[in-house]
Parts: structure tokens; C-alpha cells; sequence
């Protein structure tokens, strides 16, 4: 009896039931990033996780960089210095303790190395199928609907290359944007620090404080000022700890903010010859450019507040996807791994409210992972950890005069599609369209609408 007590218990901590089935797709979605994590990764990104570790476990400042290659451990760009993680403190003293742990329990083998770096994004990767789950729940009263959800992400292709193969850390701040859905109209203190955390994570939750301040009303709109605080003083007390000057973290926030062009939407057109002169020899109009996604939050915050105040079920999810979509929209580079933001919030909506956007859910899945397979020459450039032949072959392509022109190409005409549908996705989210077909399928109907699904009974919840 003293063990089912403990089964119990823990069922009630994770919230799953039905418990069995559950848990063992979170473990099997787990288990299949985990083979993917200790052998592949995006040898610029990765490679300079790496390097800033190495930096911090000596006890070194990492923004003083660029740094040099470590020997036996480094495996891309070995003959170039790179510049360290461009975030606030916390990645960098996660990597540093990383390698520091790697140096003491790794044995010298670089593959437990990456997988050790890799456990951040894929515990991120699970919170987030944990926190769809525990959402759909309890906005639908459906067990067999939110173990659909938590089987969609935890094997969703796109989520598990962009966390457990590439190496990106933006599931983690995923997760703490789906917990800043869970709360309440009432929790703006919770939200606060969901947000100041974020930030202090990634900047990319820094886009929420307009709505924040907008659907709050008197003193209760100070609480953004609360969540710059605490990033403020996380940040602080991270540098004086470390022993580290404040020298180059002015460099890491000018990049965060203004982005590094590229991408896949409209920016991506500012690489053509003729755009690239014309900003060169107009750099306020390069700097109006790469900070317009501050305005968008602003505007986007302050309309999607009214939804957010009418207190009617679903709004703050609306809300928070409208302004997420109008930051991604205009932003300076908008990269693969972004789009995990608006994916995580769309299935929640999919799986909630929307059943019939299932469609243009997919669609943009498409998009994205079409450009995510180009610009990474079909994932070839994911095995370069393992296999040096992987990353010269990609080098090889890039600078091919033909195949090179042709994947730059095909990057523009997806950037033009995703832009289109982005802005598709705002209307959408304007006029809160329940089954919208994606603008770019019309007039013909490549993909069939989906069968609303059914509504479990008493009995099968």
C-alpha cells in the first residue's frame, strides 16, 4: 500500500493521467533526442557553447572575447576566433559549470561534452510538452486531449532539430512562455518574473512587457518595472560573483536587440547587392530597420490588452501569439529556431479552441522547415561533430558558384512565403478566424481540411 501511496504521489507532481500512457511518451520522446544529442550540432553555434564554457570554467570573463578553438575538444571553425554566447550571464555560467562537470566526470571524450550541453534545450524541450499538456487540460477537461498534445510535441521533427540536434536554447524560454500562460488574469506577479527569468535567459521575452503593462491597471502596471528589476539584478549578482568586469556585456545587448539581418522573412532580401548598398550609405535607415520589432511590440501589446481584459476564454493565449507573430514579422533576422515561440502557442491553440487552424498550423510548419533544411544543406551540416567530411562538404556547397546560388535563392523565396503567411497570421489573429486556408494554397486545395476532432465523453476524459 506504502508503493501505490508513492505511484500516487507522484502522479498527482506531474499531473499526467492517464498515468502510464503518459509518462511513456515523454520518456520516449525524451530517449529520442537523447540519440541525437551527444554526436550532431550546428558547428558555429555549438562550437561556440564550447568555447564559452571552456572561457568560464578557467574563470575568465567570456564577453572579453573572441576566444581560439580548445584543442581535443573543438570541432568546427578551428583556425577562426569566435565570439562568445551573446546572451546576459546565465547561459554562459550554465556552459562554464557544463564544461567544468565534463572536465571532471567526462573522461576527455568531447561526444559527453555535447551531450552534456545539450540537457538544457532538451529539458526545455520537455517542460514545454509538459506545460501543453497540464494547459489543454485544464481549458478542456480532456485527459485523451492533452496526452495528444503532449504526443505532438514531444515527437514534433521540427522541435527535436532545432533543441536536440542543432543545440539551440530557445526551448527553455519556450517553456516559460507556455508557464506565463498558465497563469491567471489575476497572477501578474507570477507572469512578472516569468518574464524577468525569460529575459534574463533569452531577450526574446522581453516583447511581453508592453501587453503586460497595457492589461493592467493602476499600480499593478509597475509590475513589468518588477521584471526588469530582477534581470537587472540576476545579471548584477552573476558578474559579481564571477569576480567579472562589466566590460563587453554592453556589446552582447546592442546585438540581442538589434539582430544580425538574415533570416526567413522580409530581411532576408536586405542580402541582395543592390539593399546592401543602400543601407551602407543610409545607416539610420539600417537602424529605424533593425529596431522596428520594437514599435511592433508596443502597438501589438497595447491592442491584444483589450482581448486579454475582456476576460473571455482564450484571450490571453490570442494576445500572446499576436504579439509574438508581430515581433517575428519584424524582426532583424528571424531564424529557425524563433519560430518554436509561435509553434508551442499554436498548438495550444490547435489543441484548446481552434481545432480547424490545424491547417495553416501545418502550413507554416512546412515553411519554416523548408528553410531550416535548405539553409542547413538537408541537415548535412548538423553531423559536422562527428564527421569532419560533413562540415567541408558544406563548405564546399556554399561556395559552389551554381549550388550555392541556388540555395541562396531558394532562401529568398522562402523568406517571401513566410512573410506572407506572417502576415496572414496577424489578420488571422485580428479577425480571430476559427479555419482559415493559408493564403499561398488558394485557389487550389493542396492540403484538405481536417476533421474537427471529436469531443471525448465523461467517461473517456
Amino acid at each position: 500500500m506504502r508503493g501505490w501511496g508513492r505511484v500516487g504521489a507522484t502522479r498527482r507532481w506531474f499531473g499526467l493521467r492517464p498515468w502510464p500512457a503518459a509518462a511513456t511518451i515523454l520518456l520516449v520522446g525524451l530517449a529520442v533526442r537523447e540519440a541525437f544529442s551527444f554526436w550532431t550540432g550546428h558547428p558555429y553555434d555549438l562550437e561556440v557553447w564550447v568555447r564559452t564554457g571552456y572561457v568560464v570554467s578557467q574563470g575568465t570573463n567570456p564577453y572579453l572575447g573572441p576566444w581560439p578553438a580548445v584543442p581535443g575538444v573543438s570541432f568546427g571553425y578551428t583556425n577562426q576566433l569566435l565570439y562568445p554566447a551573446a546572451y546576459l550571464p546565465f547561459w554562459p555560467d550554465i556552459f562554464g559549470g557544463t564544461y567544468g562537470l565534463w572536465a571532471h566526470v567526462g573522461g576527455g571524450n568531447r561526444f559527453v561534452l555535447y551531450f552534456l550541453l545539450k540537457q538544457g534545450p532538451i529539458a526545455g524541450d520537455m517542460a514545454v510538452a509538459l506545460l501543453l499538456y497540464r494547459f489543454v487540460l485544464r481549458e478542456t477537461g480532456s485527459a485523451r486531449a492533452a496526452t495528444a498534445a503532449l504526443s505532438f510535441w514531444s515527437f514534433f521533427p521540427y522541435d527535436i532539430v532545432i533543441g536536440a540536434i542543432w543545440g539551440q536554447l530557445d526551448p527553455v524560454t519556450t517553456a516559460i512562455l507556455l508557464a506565463a500562460l498558465l497563469t491567471t488574469e489575476a497572477q501578474a506577479s507570477e507572469r512578472s518574473v516569468a518574464w524577468g527569468l525569460g529575459i534574463f535567459i533569452k531577450w526574446i521575452t522581453v516583447a511581453f512587457l508592453p501587453l503586460e503593462f497595457f492589461r493592467n491597471r493602476g499600480l499593478r502596471r509597475l509590475w513589468p518595472v518588477a521584471s526588469v528589476a530582477l534581470v537587472g539584478l540576476l545579471t548584477v549578482v552573476a558578474f559579481l560573483a564571477a569576480g567579472w568586469s562589466f566590460a563587453g556585456i554592453a556589446a552582447t545587448t546592442t546585438s540581442s536587440t538589434a539582430g544580425g539581418g538574415g533570416g526567413m522573412n522580409w530581411v532576408q532580401l536586405a542580402n541582395l547587392a543592390s539593399l546592401q548598398s543602400a543601407l551602407r550609405t543610409h545607416p539610420i535607415l539600417y537602424t529605424a530597420l533593425a529596431h522596428l520589432w520594437i514599435p511592433a511590440c508596443l502597438v501589438s501589446g497595447w491592442y491584444a490588452a483589450r482581448w486579454v481584459r475582456s476576460g473571455n476564454p482564450g484571450q490571453q493565449l490570442r494576445a500572446l501569439l499576436f504579439v509574438m507573430v508581430a515581433v517575428l514579422l519584424f524582426r532583424w533576422g528571424l531564424y529557425e529556431q524563433y519560430m518554436l515561440y509561435p509553434f508551442a502557442l499554436l498548438a495550444a491553440d490547435v489543441y484548446t479552441l481552434h481545432p480547424q487552424r490545424r491547417r495553416f498550423f501545418y502550413f507554416l510548419v512546412v515553411l519554416a522547415s523548408g528553410y531550416l533544411l535548405v539553409n542547413n544543406v538537408g541537415g548535412i551540416w548538423f553531423a559536422s561533430p562527428a564527421s569532419g567530411q560533413a562540415f567541408n562538404l558544406v563548405q564546399s556547397f556554399d561556395s559552389s558558384a551554381v549550388w550555392g546560388q541556388v540555395r541562396y535563392d531558394l532562401l529568398y523565396i522562402f523568406a517571401i512565403l513566410m512573410t506572407v503567411s506572417l502576415v496572414q497570421f496577424l489578420i488571422i489573429l485580428l479577425r480571430d478566424e476559427p479555419g482559415p486556408r493559408p493564403w499561398l494554397l488558394a485557389p487550389w486545395t493542396l492540403l484538405p481540411a481536417p476533421a474537427a476532432p471529436s469531443v471525448p465523453t465523461p467517461a473517456e476524459s
